[in-house]
């Protein structure tokens, strides 16, 4: 039984990606007070820019937080990463804009962004790492996919914020003041999880490598040397689930309403049904996993996402509610595959006592090249090739995750510590 304080910490990637959600979804009002001398179409562009910038930091802060995570424990090291978060999340909604601080406003917001960069590098692969070392064995796969589930909910409330703030708010407004509350009402909810994050302990893993000694001193450099295969193998893992996730659940409801003619209300109404979806899809992939084994899933889903990608963007094209459904509940279905699996296995395929600094490093530089990028190259893709073109993209980052996953350990099996040649 999984304790009540390590689910709701886990609930930390909720408020990660509440602000992510936002972030995309309202890129057009962000920019207009943010980058005001841009057109509309080049304002939404730049934010994405800075949105892919912040992602460019986390790789810095895996190898920063990964160093403490490593040598002085995981739930420090979480600890300290929600609290960054939160605060930064919770001063983008009072930062003043251009019109009232000039040139200083865009400098503070990209500041701002990068610094929550660098504390999401230790907050995500941290907690993926802490509910998979303190699972059971046969339940590892449903036990980290909080971690998953935790971030979809994120993307569901910004998703619901967006369409409250449409309700209630002309677009006048919205623009003007209101786009900021709900980054000022993740106040509460921060609280709840920073409070149970101090009652944390350690996972049985990293207790039981500081009783024996284990611990490396310079992790980072430890996996580098050591454990390049087992990190190239985790960066191949991100190719496809960063991509294929930020594209049909990030950047989707602005696709649909830009391109393909939804209106905003029905694009994230659309968008709110895939996620409440997900966040019950997921638990049962991680079950799959514990049962089928990982390698084989992620396998499956490679292949199948390789396979009906193309056809899901085609269907986009007859801007038919029906089919658009169809199109979005094929993706949910095979993200949900994705997500409730990989997340495990990026743990089990890196050795414990680099595992923080290796998987905060590696998995991070992949979300950064090809999560944080997926709007923008996608948006551009969009405007200068064709509606189409994005399904291409993602079949790439398939095929690479799809050649990874072969190389997965076999019957979940987990590595343990790094062993040093002798004599180096």
């Amino acid at each position: 039984m999984i304790k009540k304080e390590i689910l709701i910490s886990s609930l930390g990637n909720t408020i990660e990606w509440f602000d992510f959600g936002l972030f995309i979804f309202m890129a057009p009002v962000i920019g207009a007070n943010f980058f005001p001398h841009a057109s509309a179409s080049n304002a939404t562009i730049e934010t994405l820019v800075v949105f892919a910038a912040g992602f460019l930091c986390r790789p810095f802060g895996g190898i920063f937080f990964g160093y403490f995570g490593d040598t002085f424990g995981r739930a420090k090291v979480l600890r300290i990463s929600i609290l960054i978060i939160s605060i930064s999340t919770f001063l983008v909604g009072v930062l003043p804009s251009y019109q009232e601080i000039g040139f200083f406003a865009p400098i503070l917001f990209i500041l701002l962004r990068l610094l929550q960069g660098v504390s999401i590098g230790g907050e995500y692969s941290g907690i993926m790492i802490y509910l998979a070392e303190s699972a059971p064995l046969n339940k590892r796969g449903l036990t980290t996919s909080f971690a998953a589930m935790g971030a979809n909910l994120g993307f569901l409330l910004a998703t619901a914020a967006l369409m409250l703030l449409h309700l209630f708010f002309t677009q006048e407004i919205i623009i003007n003041w209101a786009w900021r509350l709900p980054f000022l009402m993740i106040g509460l909810p921060s609280a709840l999880i920073i409070y149970y994050r101090f009652k944390l302990s350690e996972t049985p893993v990293y207790a039981q490598l500081k009783k024996d000694h284990r611990l490396e001193p310079i992790p980072f450099m430890a996996a580098i040397k050591f454990a390049p295969y087992q990190l190239l193998k985790i960066l191949g893992l991100t190719c496809m689930g960063s991509t294929f996730y930020y594209v049909l659940f990030g950047y989707m409801p602005i696709y649909l309403e830009h391109y393909i003619g939804f209106s905003l209300k029905d694009a994230l109404t659309i968008e709110s049904f895939m996620l409440m979806i997900m966040l019950f899809n997921i638990p049962f992939a991680g079950i799959c996993g514990d049962y089928f084994t990982r390698k084989k899933m992620i396998i499956i889903t490679s292949i199948a996402i390789i396979l009906l990608v193309l056809p899901c963007f085609y269907l986009l094209r007859y801007k038919s509610m029906l089919l658009t459904l169809l199109s979005l509940g094929v993706a949910t279905i095979l993200s949900s595959l994705e997500q409730g699996n990989t997340l495990t296995a990026v743990v089990e395929n890196c050795p414990e006592n680099v595992r923080y600094s290796g998987i905060a490093f590696s998995y991070n530089l992949g979300s950064a090249i090809f999560g944080g990028s997926a709007p923008l190259i996608v948006a551009l893709l969009t405007e200068k090739i064709s509606l189409i073109a994005p399904a291409y993209y993602l079949i790439f980052m398939a095929v690479v995750t799809l050649i990874a996953a072969t190389t997965l350990l076999s019957n979940n099996k987990s590595l343990g510590p790094l062993h040093q040649p002798k004599g180096l």
